[in-house]
């Protein structure tokens, strides 16, 4: 997609669609896909099913998936590892967090022929009290520099998402000290996370440490992953500053279904182009 003077690659998080999905994208110049792991399997609760060492299950739900990209001789750009209970990299049990590492490896042995260049990581499950806070962060930190030097054993690299509420990382200032001290892991920038700053704030800080983004929009008061252009989201800044930053990843998004499902290409297309103009 080009706009101004830039190339914008378009993504998007797969993860919802019906695989035949995967060729309306490509077709509307999307060549950038996350594919997320589920915590459990659908109907089931992550918290009443014991996952560990059932990893595999759970990546061969997105199989359909990936095969279709495939079939467009294109490959998987990010995998979302799974979050939620049973998840936390920063569980304040150390023995618990290292259950969790070792499964999210698992899930990297699972899905590290699908290619992926990131692997999306949230660094806590919430909420997280304040009399916990120090001790999670570094407990977070240990985990995303066990499992980034991971990834890089296949040519990946782990994403520490930027989160909303009491969250880890829920501003730019925690997310750089997060990162750094994990050994300077790159970021995924939600920009419908940010709830204490603004998004010119945030990439002042972090814009040249952006490795791939979600995008929606949002009210300001919590998270809402709508299309482009429901909400507060300033487009053109966000999309100007981190091309001036230097990035050149996808502009990839991660959407809630709508009304009748999943977003077709067309929309999601349309709708960004429409912000951008604004």
């Amino acid at each position: 997609m080009k706009w101004m003077d830039y190339e914008l690659p378009l993504g998007i998080s797969i993860t919802q669609h019906a695989p035949d999905a995967v060729d309306d994208f490509v077709e509307k110049g999307f060549r950038y896909f996350e594919v997320g792991i589920p915590a459990c399997l659908e109907g089931q609760e992550s918290s009443q099913t014991p996952w560990r060492g059932r990893e595999q299950t759970l990546v061969e739900t997105k199989l359909p998936l990936v095969r279709r990209i495939f079939d467009h001789h294109l490959r998987v750009w990010s995998v979302h590892l799974p979050f939620g209970f049973g998840w936390d990299i920063a569980h304040y049990d150390e023995a618990e967090r290292d259950a969790v590492c070792d499964s999210l490896k698992r899930v990297m042995d699972c899905t590290k022929d699908w290619g992926p260049r990131v692997y999306v990581l949230h660094g806590c499950l919430e909420p997280v009290l304040p009399e916990e806070r120090a001790v999670r962060i570094a407990r977070s930190i240990r985990s995303l520099r066990e499992l980034d030097e991971y990834a890089a054993g296949f040519g990946a690299r782990v994403a520490l998402e930027d989160l909303p509420r009491s969250c880890l990382a829920n501003s730019s200032v925690e997310a750089r000290a997060m990162a750094q001290a994990a050994g300077n892991v790159p970021i995924c920038f939600d920009v419908n996370h940010l709830l204490g700053e603004t998004h010119g704030e945030f990439l002042r800080n972090l814009a040249s440490n952006v490795v791939t983004t979600h995008l929606s929009d949002y009210d300001g008061v919590d998270e809402r992953h709508w299309l482009p252009g429901e909400g507060i989201v300033p487009w053109k800044e966000v999309a100007w500053k981190l091309m001036d930053a230097g990035y050149r990843g996808p502009f990839l998004f991660e959407l809630r279904a709508g009304k009748n499902g999943p977003y077709a290409a067309g929309e999601v297309l349309a709708a960004f182009e429409r912000a951008l103009m604004e």
